[in-house]
């Protein structure tokens, strides 16, 4: 059922796999991520929605689950209950809240600093404020920065694609040196892969 001339291609980079579950039921999930790890258990990255209320339905645990894109604060709670790590940080405000949540709980929840590539992302962080929000961040006792995220526009060349990666990794060894990078998608996967992106979030060409 998966596609093995993907994995095949991810194994010879070194990168890993981060499986978009949110078209499968509870029961494909299972059945596809299990197939997974049976066959290419170091490829996989775990898992991300982005709907809470199908990850809190699927039941996975917390910290094989991430949560990707823009954050209502209204939905943090759940979001850190069920999620260890969160893809789409993009202010102090939500940091600020997450590190409250997770001391309350007495857990730990990794982020990742999602970065504004380009303008069709009207609140993801500037690259200007970049810094100054690092170090606040940095400061958060139960908040773990472990990586830098981007995504750019839907409609893109071949040259803006590899500009956005050639930023992200100047940005990552200039901040954050020995942290991942995680990028997108499907459409994009073989241009990540050449510039050695550690973490990439694939979708519909996981399976055949």
């Amino acid at each position: 059922m998966i596609n093995i001339s993907l994995f095949e291609e991810f194994k010879r980079s070194k990168s890993k796999i981060l499986a978009v579950t949110k078209y499968w039921d509870k029961n494909e999930t299972n059945k596809i991520i299990q197939e997974i790890e049976n066959i290419y258990p170091e490829i996989l990255f775990w898992i991300w929605e982005n709907r809470i209320e199908k990850i809190i339905e699927k039941w996975i645990n917390r910290k094989n689950m991430h949560f990707i894109w823009q954050i209502q604060s209204n939905k943090l709670e759940k979001i850190v209950s069920f999620c260890s790590t969160i893809h789409s940080l993009e202010n102090i405000d939500h940091a600020l809240l997450i590190d409250k949540l997770s001391k309350e709980k007495n857990i730990k929840t990794k982020v990742f600093l999602q970065v504004k590539l380009d303008n069709e992302k009207n609140s993801w962080i500037e690259i200007d404020a970049f810094p100054n929000i690092l170090e606040q961040i940095k400061k958060l006792e139960n908040i773990e920065i472990i990586w830098i995220s981007g995504m750019w526009a839907w409609d893109f060349t071949v040259k803006e694609k590899e500009s956005e990666f050639e930023l992200l990794i100047n940005l990552r060894d200039k901040y954050l040196p020995w942290k991942l990078i995680s990028a997108w998608t499907s459409r994009d996967y073989k241009i990540a892969l050449k510039y050695w992106i550690d973490v990439i979030r694939i979708w519909n060409k996981i399976i055949d």
